[in-house]
């Protein structure tokens, strides 16, 4: 048998797994029709929402780095005073991590960091309907006390991350609508 006929053969045997499977859902009926598309909509009502930062605007005059340690690839200086784009070859931007003990309990994993001089600054995470940043972690490396991101907070959609510096209240950060154009 060469291969022209293996691949044949394969293609109708997957065929007819289709067919096979088609006519068992029929036979089960209207039943099983109706509750896979109630298991369908519950299994979309439960997925999480994705926020993904586009671009990072750095207010500041130190030069920042960007850094999801849940995804490497997700990594960029930002120099003072301009802004840079997260899009590269693999992604449109960088995916916020989500951190919900204990289904996601590992919160070293699952942030986003912004680091100035070698320390982080801002530590950035979404959780239930909200992206929430701290700027302290407790002895166990988990936030400290955890805060609502200033902005546009709720989870989904795709932001731009704005870092300021304030003398008196240090670093902070906040998400916009998206500021770069899209393509």
């Amino acid at each position: 048998m060469n291969d022209d006929q293996i691949t044949i053969w394969k293609v109708l045997g997957a065929v007819g797994k289709g067919v096979a499977k088609s006519i068992q859902v029929v036979g089960e009926g209207v039943n099983a029709t109706a509750k896979a598309v109630n298991d369908t909509q519950i299994a979309v009502r439960s997925s999480m929402p994705v926020t993904e930062i586009t671009s990072v605007f750095n207010t500041t005059d130190k030069t920042l780095r960007f850094v999801n340690r849940e995804t490497a690839r997700d990594e960029k200086e930002v120099l003072g005073q301009s802004a840079a784009s997260l899009k590269n070859e693999q992604t449109a931007g960088a995916w916020v991590p989500w951190y919900d003990p204990p289904r996601f309990g590992d919160f070293a994993m699952r942030r986003l960091e912004i680091i100035v001089d070698g320390i982080p600054v801002i530590y950035i995470w979404q959780k239930g309907d909200y992206v929430y940043w701290t700027n302290r972690l407790d002895s166990e490396g988990r936030p400290a006390k955890a805060y609502k991101m200033p902005g546009i907070t709720h989870v989904g959609g795709k932001r731009t991350l704005v870092v300021r510096y304030d003398p008196d209240q240090g670093y902070s950060a906040f998400l916009s609508n998206v500021v770069d154009s899209p393509r």
